[in-house]
């Protein structure tokens, strides 16, 4: 495939994509108008396919919406433990010190086994979803999610909590795992990593709004200020309820033999006038060419990812969602709690946490805009680099004993958060359903997902043994744990992370089908 040499900008694309349309009855459609749409689509800019594909944006929302379930329980799980509140509820007392504080054992239950709730979601919502459909498996999860809710609302033992926190575990893992694969099933190639990357954005906006609810009960000392918190779940995970809304996932219905079905969702996500015929004819070559290289049973399955070029796929996704654990996200998500414990005053250590939350948006929202120049694989390994440097400095603070060092830390653990978010998080999120097929993409998704989980349950459940003072007493000095982690995870991933930027489905395809090496993905594409 040689290097087209017209502009991004090229207004002819952009009203091929508009207008291009073939007679319906014509169920041929020539080879040749499906490579030139699939040229033209790449020439198109960020904004030009944004201006045309504004439905599909649109339909994102509900992806997003998933994403936002997820932010707000994550932060709600953790940060209410650094609560006055909450500590007189379920906290115990320092007798050397007499201030209230979370026992390590039962912090490590509540953030670990909220995480394995996480990896059982993931895994058994790729059943559900491949079975029953993107939309009603996301419905779902809402459903489920109010019971978890409730219970924890309810709550008056850290048993109970505990049971409250797993369910709600449960339906973030699923509503993750789901949401990303139906954002890459609708995502056109020129709007694929800023839609993936907005499921980020969204995630880490919650985040913060999250952080910033719970600052505005810290000086509640009654029960009302914790339970306020877990209360606006219910509104926040019935959100994507609004699924009821959006058409169905046309890569699901295509897979399933639903052809009118698929092309009605391809017509209500990209309009009539918007070359439908070819759109559903290239996502029936690709399907067909991924089901005739299978390398399992006719029916897609968990195991088929584990076979020949497959495994490749599913390694790569699963090591870049177990190392986002390994960069020292358990750390940086519980440091309000842990900057409590090296004497900084509550409010401020909220407040410093909701600005680096909010400036990780505002970084990951310019990145839209030059993303795909720089590259996805460029990124993640800057991303590694900065932070091997970044927890470095945070452990080697951990000598200095006095206000400014303890200042120190929290900044810069603080914009590490948006560092991490951008460059690990985001990229490993946009790449993982880019090299996953369109037959198992909800698999590898909900495999990856469930990698993720397993890897927070391991390291929200040793964090907090390393930093607490009735444990290792590290400190700061846990920094230095995830520097060498991070070091590790550069060096595997140098062989490993490929550069998607651009490619289509099939062109990845071809890549792993052909053994390309991973670092020449896009110079290979370019020859093709």
């Amino acid at each position: 495939m040689s290097e087209p040499t017209k502009s991004s900008e090229d207004p002819v694309a952009v009203a091929h994509l508009e207008h291009s349309q073939l007679d319906h009855g014509n169920d041929k459609v020539p080879q040749s108008a499906i490579t030139r749409f699939t040229e033209n689509e790449k020439l198109m800019s960020t904004r030009q396919a944004a201006k045309v594909y504004r439905r599909v944006l649109l339909f994102s929302l509900v992806p997003f919406l998933c994403g936002m379930t997820y932010g707000y329980d994550t932060v709600a799980s953790s940060a209410t433990m650094a609560m006055p509140a909450f500590l007189l509820s379920f906290g115990a007392t320092n007798p050397a010190t007499n201030s209230l504080y979370v026992p390590s054992l039962w912090s490590a239950l509540w953030t670990a086994l909220t995480n394995l709730g996480q990896a059982i979601g993931s895994f058994a919502m790729g059943f559900v979803a491949q079975r029953i459909g993107r939309r009603y498996a996301i419905m779902c999860c809402c459903l489920i999610s109010s019971a978890g809710v409730a219970v924890q609302y309810t709550a008056s033992t850290r048993w109970a909590l505990l049971v409250g926190k797993i369910i709600g575990g449960f339906t973030i893992g699923g509503l993750l795992a789901v949401g990303t694969t139906y954002a890459s099933d609708i995502a056109p190639i020129r709007l694929r990593g800023p839609i993936l990357q907005g499921l980020v954005f969204f995630t880490v906006l919650m985040q913060g709004t999250a952080l910033g609810v719970i600052r505005g009960f810290v000086p509640d000392m009654a029960p009302k200020a914790w339970k306020m918190v877990f209360a606006i779940q219910w509104i926040v995970a019935g959100l994507p309820l609004l699924v009821l809304l959006i058409p169905e996932s046309p890569v699901w219905l295509l897979s399933k033999g639903k052809i009118g079905d698929a092309r009605e969702s391809l017509v209500r996500l990209y309009g009539k006038d918007n070359s439908i015929d070819i759109r559903l004819e290239l996502l029936r070559q690709t399907l067909e060419m991924e089901d005739n290289s299978r390398t399992g049973d006719t029916e897609a399955s968990f195991l088929e990812c584990f076979r020949a070029h497959n495994l490749r796929r599913t390694m790569t996704v699963c090591m870049m969602l177990f190392g986002i654990g390994m960069t020292g996200v358990a750390f940086l998500n519980q440091n309000t709690y842990f900057l409590l414990t090296l004497g900084l005053p509550a409010v401020h250590a909220f407040d410093i946490g909701i600005g680096g939350f909010f400036l990780a948006c505002l970084v990951i929202a310019g990145g839209w805009f030059f993303n795909d120049q720089i590259g996805r694989r460029r990124l993640w390994l800057t991303g590694l680099m900065g932070n091997i440097v970044g927890m470095s400095v945070v452990g080697g603070l951990g000598f200095v004993h006095n206000n400014a060092g303890l200042w120190s830390v929290a900044v810069l653990m603080n914009l590490l958060i948006p560092w991490q978010l951008y460059t690990c998080t985001g990229t490993a999120w946009t790449i993982a359903p880019e090299i996953s097929s369109y037959r198992l993409r909800q698999y590898t998704q909900s495999l990856s997902y469930f990698v993720q989980a397993v890897s927070n349950y391991i390291f929200h459940m040793i964090v907090p043994y390393l930093y607490n003072t009735d444990s290792a007493n590290l400190g700061a000095k846990t920094g230095f744990v995830f520097a060498g982690l991070s070091a590790c995870l550069f060096v595997v991933s140098w062989f490993l992370v490929p550069d998607t930027t651009g490619l289509s489905v099939e062109e990845i395809d071809c890549a792993y089908r052909e053994r390309v090496s991973p670092r020449k993905f896009r110079v290979w594409a370019e020859r093709v």
